[in-house]
């Protein structure tokens, strides 16, 4: 009982912590009900992930024992397509559906705060799942490494997202799509790399991952800080 009970500290800590960094940075706060409801979608996102990537395990199980296996091009199609693509766009549906349209969303950094709160519901049921069966060494691991991972890649698709809302007010169809794609795709990409340096047995891809990590972090960061010191008046007239 008491191991249970440290196993879900351990799953649920990091994901406090970082969501309310990330809410702090807001300088007007969004209100409580959009980020609890933001955070749903995130765990929606997760059961969705899930029942499809049990769809596709029961209709390809020789391609997904195979790829697991291999450092070539079917490992890059499970992790980029199957893991990285499902799980960012299973995101992207329910933040954009829960958000974009939002009278709440008036300011570019709204966009990175609903799409890590997003991530982070996702991030928590992922995390529970895994730290139980996996134990400490697990919840440490992730705690360092996989939920940061999930905000920094929110962060990308906030970033995103919100320009797209931006081209859209000033009549740029060709910027807002771009932005909408990018929104998906770079995260995707992102989560791609980090899957596919984790599955891989080849040392090399395992340093690569260690500068990627580090890299992913600093510079997602650094959109998050230069985003949340934009001017009052860079406002997003609905």
């Amino acid at each position: 009982m008491l191991y249970n009970i440290l196993w879900l500290l351990l799953a649920i800590t990091p994901v406090i912590i970082l969501g309310y960094y990330v809410y702090l940075k807001d300088k007007d706060k969004e209100p409580k009900r959009i980020l609890v409801k933001l955070f749903i979608g995130g765990i929606l996102a997760a059961i969705t992930t899930i029942l499809v990537s049990f769809i596709i395990q029961r209709c390809f199980p020789a391609f997904i024992a195979n790829a697991l296996k291999d450092n070539g091009l079917k490992l890059f199609i499970y992790t980029f397509i199957v893991i990285g693509l499902t799980e960012e766009l299973s995101k992207w549906l329910f933040l954009y559906l829960f958000s974009y349209h939002n009278k709440e969303f008036n300011q570019l950094y709204d966009m990175l705060v609903y799409s890590v709160f997003v991530a982070l519901g996702f991030a928590i049921v992922e995390n529970i799942l895994y730290v139980y069966d996996g134990g400490f060494i697990v919840a440490i691991s992730r705690f360092f490494v996989a939920i940061p991972g999930h905000v920094s890649m929110a962060i990308f698709m906030g970033y995103y997202l919100s320009f797209a809302k931006l081209a859209t007010i000033k009549n740029r169809q060709d910027l807002k799509t771009q932005y909408f794609i990018c929104s998906i795709l770079v995260p995707s990409i992102l989560h791609g790399i980090y899957d596919y340096c984790i599955l891989s047995s080849n040392i090399i891809l395992l340093l690569i991952f260690v500068v990627f990590i580090l890299s992913l972090f600093y510079q997602a960061h650094k959109k998050l800080i230069w985003m949340s010191k934009l001017p009052d008046d860079f406002v997003i007239k609905q």
